[in-house]
């Protein structure tokens, strides 16, 4: 596989709508969305990584797991400094008590820790309710302050938690998520140094950046 850490530089961050020159995010690839699999490696990944539950026993179900496997390599490949942080995914739109909940993001930081068991994440945030998912909305999205409304801590989670967080989502579009994320997690984590990390981030036109690594 061709993914490489890049980060959200000026040149493209203006594509993420609430992303400020603060929100330091990376991201692996460039996903192109209104596309198919067969568009680019990203697409295909980031497809079978969203395959849903109801294809669960179908032929094409197995592709999911490999993408997870997939990621999970990438993640420990790429980050030198593993060590140093702590993961916290971004809870998926559907709670644990529902049929459709889908913890993919969990699942790859759970296989990344069987390649390197110095990772350390951590199910920090989950939701009260379950919610339509950004890829199935077409309209009326809601906004970070309307996402961290249906948010809670695990407050059981929270000792040991390293000072370097890393919010960890498949994919960025708006950055609503993440802009959620990180804002919650300010109030219980204040002196905590916040980044975003992400699977691959959508691109709205041809474009170069920059590549960084985690460390600067």
């Amino acid at each position: 596989m061709t993914f490489r850490l890049t980060k959200i530089d000026e040149l493209i961050r203006e594509q993420h709508y609430y992303l400020d020159a603060d929100d330091p995010c990376y991201f692996f690839g460039e996903y192109t969305a209104r596309q198919r699999a067969a568009y680019s490696e990203t697409n295909q990944l980031i497809m079978n990584l969203k395959k849903g539950n109801e294809r669960r026993g179908l032929q094409d179900y197995r592709y999911k797991g490999l993408a997870i496997d997939n990621v999970a390599r990438i993640l420990v490949k790429t980050i030198s400094n593993i060590a140093d942080l702590t993961f916290i995914p971004v809870p998926p739109s559907k709670c644990r008590t529902d049929a459709a909940y889908d913890d993919r993001m969990t699942a790859i930081l759970r296989t990344a820790k069987t390649m390197n068991p110095a990772l350390d994440f951590r199910e920090l945030v989950l939701q009260n309710h379950s919610t339509i998912a950004s890829h199935a909305s077409t309209s009326n999205r809601p906004d970070p302050d309307e996402i961290m409304a249906n948010y809670r801590l695990d407050a059981a989670l929270l000792a040991g938690t390293r000072r370097n967080i890393v919010i960890f989502d498949d994919v960025l579009t708006a950055g609503s998520h993440f802009k959620a994320m990180k804002q919650f997690l300010r109030q219980h984590l204040p002196e905590a140094s916040i980044l975003g990390l992400f699977v691959a981030r959508t691109a709205r036109e041809a474009d170069m950046a920059s590549l960084f690594d985690l460390e600067d």
